[in-house]
């Protein structure tokens, strides 16, 4: 019985073997775009778009008058290649990448 997965020991994450069949010149494992700037962990939000979705990233802000933290969020648009699956509420790291399309600047 054959692996479906192949393990990325730098991102620490299992990546798909290659399906001949799906061609995505965007996917980060297999096509012409490379990782590169921030690597990020957020929650998948929406996952309507044929293939890409929306990160919601979380992180706080120090208001220093008061010496307190105020929560934020910044929802992050995301290129999926079709080896990748995801569903509304997997936590998932996404790394930034060159511009996909307008909005889109990382890739899953």
């Amino acid at each position: 019985m054959k692996n479906n997965k192949i393990f990325n020991k730098t991102l620490k994450i299992t990546v798909p073997i290659r399906n001949k069949k799906i061609i995505d010149s965007k996917c980060p494992f297999y096509g012409k775009v490379s990782i590169r700037g921030r690597i990020i962990r957020g929650i998948v939000v929406s996952n309507k778009m044929k293939s890409s979705i929306i990160v919601r990233i979380d992180h706080t802000k120090l208001i220093k008058k008061y010496n307190r933290f105020i929560k934020r969020h910044k929802n992050i648009p995301c290129h999926v290649s079709p080896l990748l699956t995801c569903e509304i509420g997997d936590e998932v790291i996404i790394g930034e990448c060159r511009p996909l399309s307008k909005n889109i600047r990382f890739n899953l």
